[in-house]
């Protein structure tokens, strides 16, 4: 099981927009496609929260085949509707994470 992480840092002023726009639109259609599952959101703590907010969004998939199907498909447009709603106020990177079992 992989775990797909994608870090955001978004300004304060759009903090609350940003989190419901995750929260109604990106997840939905993020999950809408299939191949990503177990959505969470975290808030990253440690940081000023002046200079902004940053947040971690998380799906788990089968592989890095289903990924890629669904970056494919989906997740090329999802980043850019949030860089056509945000623009500067959100930067992100993602990372592909192996889960372990304990």
């Amino acid at each position: 099981m992989l775990i797909y992480n994608t870090t955001y840092h978004c300004e304060q002023s759009c903090y609350e927009e940003f989190l419901a726009w995750m929260r109604k639109e990106y997840i939905p259609v993020a999950m809408g496609h299939g191949g990503l599952v177990s959505p969470r959101i975290s808030r990253i703590m440690g940081g000023d929260d002046a200079e902004g907010v940053s947040l971690s969004v998380q799906f788990e998939t089968e592989g890095i085949d289903s990924l890629s199907s669904w970056y494919e498909a989906c997740g090329e447009a999802l980043v850019a509707r949030l860089e056509d709603k945000f623009a500067q106020r959100v930067a992100g990177f993602s990372t592909i994470m192996e889960r372990i079992d304990l």
